[in-house]
């Protein structure tokens, strides 16, 4: 896997379908020391119990601002501003591998989509001696195309 790479959680959909979730939710950042590849997409009912949450210092759950659901013809797109600059700090943790957006609303924390953080699939971001920048792609969180 590669730095910024971003994959899904299948149930999110299928509760958004569902009418679960609604535009007004709270939705946040957490980080975990999950590997990206240990994230299995097809987990039923993931949620932020599923992973091994770390924090600490400036690593610290992040409510997202602004967060939209637009359409435009046949593709639906998540979206949210980008958080600020997470400063390097001796109390970070040394074992951020992956940051993941939770439904914070939803009462078990829901997990909606994760992104790999390493350069290399499992060594942890050096968070005490280094700043991090964390924005989301041109196509904002996620992008859905109907076909």
């Amino acid at each position: 896997m590669a730095q910024g790479d971003g994959k899904y959680l299948r149930d999110f959909v299928l509760k958004v379908n569902k009418g679960d979730y609604d535009v007004l939710d709270t939705y946040s950042l957490v980080f975990l020391s999950n590997t990206f590849a240990s994230v299995d997409v097809n987990v039923t009912n993931p949620n932020l119990a599923t992973y091994t949450q770390t924090s600490g210092g400036t690593i610290v759950k992040t409510v997202l601002s602004n967060f939209t659901i637009t359409r435009v013809t046949t593709n639906i797109k998540f979206d949210a501003d980008d958080p600020a600059a997470f400063l390097k700090n001796a109390s970070n943790p040394v074992d951020v591998r992956t940051i993941l957006v939770i439904n914070d609303t939803s009462a078990s924390d829901d997990a909606y989509q994760v992104f790999d953080a390493t350069t290399d699939g499992t060594t942890p971001l050096d968070l005490v001696n280094n700043d991090l920048t964390f924005a989301f792609g041109a196509n904002g969180i996620s992008t859905i195309t109907l076909t």
